[in-house]
């Protein structure tokens, strides 16, 4: 199905046909500088790429021609093989900075909610995009969360923010989820956690504190962990992970330091992801991961 804007004719994509085009595209680096491989090094290997990422299942792409000159500057659709319906676009170099990206996105929201019958798109940006991020915002998408992540090609691991647009509003919003820990003393676990992660107080409750939230990260909110004073009774250990996209080892070296018992040392696990642990007094459990 073809799509139009004001200035843009999306045409269903045929690598066949479009490969040559968008090897201006792919083939930069400046361009690919946040995509998930790296620059292509021929119009074959264009070709290929755009074949694979076709053949995916759902997969819904559209070659982005100007309507004046009739000129290929990308490729923008939804993308297949994901749980959540996942936009994704891409502009050549020369095109960035004239709003061809939001209209095209615009037209494929549209596209998802009106004709193929979506209740809800995604992307999914590297949080240094910031075109990327400004196109998801006037787009109306918001943030939703925050992941790490690591490409193939890539030595280190990113930060990834989830945009995302519903066709209604969601009638539950779930802001955080947040583990509960009792401990045998609030306020040590407090002064522990904030020594080896860096953990920030947002609240405490009583004197001496029966009761405290710790949040991870410099801001006001986000992840964190609550802590309770153990009732007389024993309770069974619980294991929570932490998931960061950088300091990873700096995290290890001020876990080593600040004197906490149980610490098993960074290992590269099965499923991609480099992790090490340590427990608190009362066995809780603490797995610190970061993408392998």
């Amino acid at each position: 199905m073809n799509l139009k804007t004001a200035r843009l004719e999306l045409l269903p994509l045929d690598p066949g046909q479009h490969a040559e085009a968008l090897h201006t595209v792919y083939g930069n680096a400046a361009v690919m500088r946040w995509w998930t491989s790296i620059p292509t090094g021929s119009v074959a290997q264009t070709r290929q790429l755009l074949a694979e990422e076709q053949a995916r299942p759902d997969a819904t792409l559209w070659a982005l021609r100007r309507a004046d000159d009739k000129l290929v500057i990308g490729m923008a659709g939804l993308l297949g093989g994901v749980a959540i319906p996942g936009l994704t676009w891409i502009l050549a170099e020369q095109a960035w900075g004239q709003g061809f990206a939001t209209e095209a996105a615009t037209a494929v929201i549209d596209y998802a909610f009106r004709h193929v019958g979506h209740d809800r798109v995604e992307a999914w940006v590297e949080s240094t995009n910031t075109r990327s991020m400004a196109v998801c915002r006037k787009t109306g998408l918001t943030e939703r969360g925050r992941l790490s992540q690591r490409y193939e090609h890539r030595e280190q691991p990113h930060e990834t923010i989830v945009f995302g647009r519903a066709k209604k509003s969601d009638p539950i919003s779930v802001l955080h989820l947040d583990p509960v820990l009792q401990v045998a003393d609030v306020s040590a676990t407090v002064e522990l956690l904030r020594t080896a992660l860096a953990a920030r107080v947002s609240f405490t409750v009583g004197e001496p504190a029966d009761m405290a939230g710790l949040v991870f990260g410099p801001w006001s909110t986000g992840p964190g962990v609550r802590l309770v004073r153990r009732p007389a009774q024993e309770c069974a250990p619980l294991e929570f992970g932490l998931d960061v996209s950088a300091g990873f080892a700096d995290l290890y070296q001020a876990v080593a330091a600040s004197g906490v018992t149980g610490i098993e040392p960074p290992a590269d696990k099965p499923w991609g992801n480099r992790e090490f642990a340590f427990r608190l007094p009362e066995g809780h459990r603490i797995v610190v991961s970061a993408p392998g």
